[in-house]
Order: structure tokens, then C-alpha cells, then sequence
């Protein structure tokens, strides 16, 4: 297929499109965004479970028709989906709207076929912008699976088989023999992080991260005492690797504004394990810990372990020194 498709749709769908696109490294070799080429990714990914989606829908309408002779209800089907996808369609026009055009290519000629070959008397534009519509309102984890959904089935396959794999990253890294522990979302539903060990240590990267995985011959092996920080890690926080000077329970000082701002502050927050008065014990890693209190200043105060405590006074002399140097007292 050599023509463009245009489609109009709300632009907040088409920013969290574009958006995707980039956390999703979907980049041209000079590092530019190759939008075009997420989308088709996109189409032929989603495709067929939006097309379940709309099997079922169908299905249910036909049971609520079924006391109506079978050529009367499939035309009165074919009626009821009209209105739904014009409610639809009028509800993403009451937003303010944008257009792009995208050009299918190989990887979604088949996807785009049966789309043109079984829309209901709709306008392309109009089945990509309900598609996209659906895509859109998924947690970004759930997003990111769609889009790496080639790469995720391999290693799926791998964990259920117990087999090590091959990963290669699109910076460029590979690592030629991971033993899979999990593929587990963040706690946030931001990313999805693939959690392997490489032989020699415990290792965490995105899936979006990931270019291409291959089965190999080999059996995986986690030792014990790594699948343990796994298990830690995925409970905490998939995102925040834990390492084996990660042992010791750390215990924050919280003042009352620093309470505040604990309730308030939901992104990254740690889970304490437990509370007695203003000493809050957790038992996270250090980097999620350490990343999530950065932003307290005075008003949190690392007690133990004492190297923490150390890092983080140091963080804020340094950044003192930096502000000093540029605004100097009279």
C-alpha cells in the first residue's frame, strides 16, 4: 500500500501517540522520533485483540437481539454500531482535535488489509481514531507490551521453558547469556523492567529497551541469593535494583512537614514496614529510597544505615556549594 491514511482524532491522543513513540525508543538512526514507524507497530500489534474487543461487542448485541428474525437483527446490529461509533467519534470531537498521516508498511499490510475489508460501512479514519482511542486509555505499562509485543512473547516463552536467552539492547549492549528471573510492571505502571542474571550479576532493563531476543540451547540458572534481591526488588519496586549491600533496614526521620509530604508525594514513595512515632523503617533499596527523600530536604533525615546518611549529606553539600557560586551573600 503506497497511499497515506489520514486520521483525525483528540490531540491529547495523538501528544500520548507521540509520547509513546519516544519513551517507547521508537528512533531513526540520527535519533530522530520514527513516528511513522510506531504507528504501523502499533497496528499490527493491537489489531486483532481491538478486534476482539469488538467481536464481543457484537456478540453481546446479537444475544439482546435474539428474539428478533436473524435479517432484521444483523441489520439492526449493523444500526446500533453506527450510533455507538458516532457517539464515540463526537465525544473525541468535543476535545480539541489534530490530523496526521501515517503510511502502512510491511509490518502492518496485513492488520490494514482486514481492517479495509471489514469495517462496517466506516471511514478508515474513523476505525484508526476508536483503535487509537482504545490504545490510549491503557496504563502506559500495558502500552508498552502491546508495542514490545514480539519481544515479550519470547520471553515469556523462555521463563515458562526455563531457557536462557540472548538480549540485545538498542544502545547497542548484548548480553549473550541471561538467565530470566521475571518481567514485572513498576510500581507506578509507568514501565515494564526485564530482570535477568548474567552470569555474574543482577541486572534491570526496560522492555522498551530491548531490540531483540533470542532462545538459546542452554538451561537459565539464577543463583539463590540473587533470585532473593530479585524477589525484594519486584515487591518494592522492579525499577530499583537491589543489590547484596542492601540488606540492612533504613530508618528515616520524619518532621511534621516531612510527614505531610510523605502522604502527599505518591510517585516512587517506599512502603515502610513500620512507623513508631516519626521513624519510619523500610526495607526498599537504597536508589529508591535515596531518589524518593532527595526531595525532602531538612524535613527527612536518614538514621541508619550510616552510609546512606552520608550520601545524602554530602548531596546537599555539594548543591550548596554549586548555589553558593552563584548567588554569593553581601
Amino acid at each position: 500500500m503506497d497511499e497515506k491514511i489520514k486520521v483525525s482524532m483528540a490531540k491529547a491522543t495523538l501528544d500520548l501517540l507521540k509520547k509513546d513513540c519516544e519513551d517507547f525508543k521508537f528512533l531513526r538512526p540520527d535519533g530522530r522520533m520514527n513516528f511513522n514507524a510506531f504507528i504501523n507497530v502499533l497496528i499490527a500489534n493491537f489489531y486483532e485483540s481491538f478486534s476482539a474487543i469488538e467481536e464481543k461487542l457484537c456478540d453481546d448485541l446479537r444475544a439482546a437481539l435474539s428474539a428478533v428474525p436473524a435479517y432484521y437483527s444483523e441489520k439492526a446490529l449493523g444500526e446500533i454500531l453506527k450510533v455507538l461509533a458516532k457517539r464515540e467519534n463526537a465525544r473525541e470531537g468535543k476535545r480539541e482535535s489534530a490530523v496526521f498521516s501515517f503510511k502502512p508498511t510491511k509490518v502492518s499490510a496485513r492488520a490494514v488489509m482486514c481492517i479495509q475489508n471489514t469495517a462496517r460501512d466506516e471511514s478508515l479514519s474513523s476505525f484508526f481514531r476508536r483503535m487509537f482511542s482504545a490504545y490510549a486509555g491503557k496504563p502506559k505499562n500495558e502500552r508498552e507490551k502491546i508495542v514490545c509485543a514480539e519481544n515479550l512473547a519470547v520471553l515469556l516463552k523462555a521463563m515458562k521453558k526455563g531457557a536462557a536467552v540472548c538480549i540485545a539492547l538498542k544502545s547497542g549492549g548484548v548480553f549473550a547469556h541471561a538467565s530470566l528471573y521475571a518481567v514485572s510492571p513498576a510500581k507506578d505502571e509507568l514501565f515494564n523492567y526485564v530482570l535477568f542474571y548474567d552470569g555474574k550479576n543482577n541486572m534491570t532493563v526496560r522492555l522498551a529497551n530491548v531490540e531483540t531476543v533470542s532462545l538459546l540451547a542452554e538451561r537459565a540458572f539464577v543463583p539463590e541469593e540473587n533470585a532473593a534481591l530479585f524477589a525484594r526488588q519486584v515487591e518494592c519496586g522492579a525499577q530499583y535494583p537491589f543489590y547484596s549491600t542492601d540488606r540492612e533496614p533504613i530508618r528515616v526521620q520524619l518532621t511534621e512537614k516531612g510527614k505531610e509530604l510523605f502522604r502527599k508525594i505518591y510517585l516512587y514513595r517506599p512502603t515502610p514496614v513500620s512507623v513508631e512515632g516519626d521513624i519510619y523503617t523500610f526495607e526498599c533499596s537504597a536508589n529508591q529510597l535515596l531518589y524518593y527523600f532527595e526531595r525532602f530536604g531538612d524535613r527527612a533525615l536518614i538514621l541508619s544505615p550510616k552510609r546512606l546518611g552520608i550520601f545524602m549529606r554530602n548531596y546537599y553539600h555539594y548543591a550548596l556549594k554549586k548555589y553558593r557560586t552563584i548567588y554569593k551573600t553581601e
